[in-house]
C-alpha cells in the first residue's frame, strides 16, 4: 500500500513538471512572452489611430507585396499591377502614387531621385507622381520607374526624397540595409526614436541603440522585414515593414 502511494505521488509530480515546461506561443512578429505573462506587446500597443502621424520613409516593395500581412489592405484591395507601354512593348507595372499615398505630407515641389550608383536626378512632383514601378519582388534587380505621359525613366531606382524630406525607399530581395545608414543617407537624425509600422498595422518604437544594429532585409519571398538584435520589445522583429515614422512625443 505504501509503495502504491509513493508511485501515485511520483506520477503526479512528473505530470506537474511536464505541464510547467510548456512555453508561451510567439505572436506573428516574434514577440513571445515568458510563461506566466499572458499579455505581449501586440496586446498592449496603441492603435495607429491614437498616435500622431509624422514624416515617413515608405518601403516601395511592401506597398505592392501581395503576400504581406493584411491591415492597410486586404488581398482584394491591395494595389495591383497595370499594363503600360515601355520600350515598344507592354509590361506590368505598379502606380508609384500608391506608395506616395503613405507619405504624411504627400509629394510637392521637386523630388530628388537617387539611383543605386549614387547618381541623383530631380523631377517635378507631378512627373514623379505619374510614374509606374516595374519591379519583381523576388528579384535582386532594382526597380525601373517610368512615366508614360512625360516619357521620364529612372533605371536602378534606390530612393526618392520629396521636397518635405519624406522618402520612398527600395529594398530588393536579398539585400540588407542597416537602419542607421538609411537614416543618415536621408538626412534624418540617428539619435532619435522611430516607429516601424507593418502592413498589418503592427508597430513598434525603435530606440537609437537598437537602430544602430538593426537591419531591413529583403527576403527571397519578396517581404521586407526588420531585425533588431539589441531590442527586446516584440522579440526584436517586425515583418512586412511598410514605413518608418518619426515619433512625436
Amino acid at each position: 500500500m505504501k509503495n502504491r502511494r509513493l508511485l501515485f505521488i511520483s506520477l503526479f509530480a512528473l505530470l506537474f513538471t511536464l505541464a510547467g515546461c510548456g512555453g508561451a506561443g510567439n505572436n506573428s512578429h516574434g514577440g513571445g512572452e515568458p510563461a506566466g505573462k499572458p499579455q505581449h506587446y501586440r496586446g498592449n500597443m496603441k492603435s495607429l489611430d491614437e498616435l500622431v502621424p509624422a514624416e515617413r520613409i515608405v518601403i516601395l516593395q511592401s506597398v505592392f507585396n501581395p503576400n504581406a500581412g493584411e491591415g492597410f489592405f486586404t488581398r482584394d484591395t491591395r494595389p495591383a499591377s497595370v499594363e503600360i507601354e515601355y520600350n515598344g512593348g507592354k509590361v506590368a507595372a505598379y502606380p508609384v502614387s500608391h506608395a506616395i499615398d503613405f507619405l504624411h505630407k504627400g509629394c510637392e515641389g521637386t523630388v530628388a531621385v537617387t539611383k543605386t550608383d549614387g547618381g541623383v536626378t530631380e523631377f517635378s512632383a507631378a512627373d514623379f507622381i505619374g510614374m509606374y514601378a516595374m519591379l519583381d519582388l523576388r528579384s535582386e534587380t532594382p526597380p525601373v520607374l517610368y512615366n508614360p505621359a512625360a516619357k521620364s525613366v529612372i533605371t536602378d531606382f534606390a530612393y526618392a526624397i520629396t521636397g518635405d524630406g519624406e522618402v520612398i525607399y527600395s529594398v530588393v530581395s536579398g539585400a540588407d540595409h542597416n537602419v542607421n545608414e538609411i537614416l543618415a543617407k536621408m538626412g534624418w537624425k540617428t539619435d532619435a526614436t522611430y516607429r516601424f509600422v507593418a502592413t498589418d498595422r503592427f508597430h513598434v518604437p525603435v530606440e537609437p541603440d537598437a537602430a544602430a544594429t538593426g537591419e531591413l532585409r529583403g527576403t527571397l519571398s519578396g517581404a521586407v522585414n526588420g531585425s533588431f538584435p539589441d531590442m527586446k520589445l516584440a522579440g526584436g522583429k517586425i515583418n512586412d515593414v511598410l514605413y518608418i515614422e518619426t515619433v512625436q512625443f
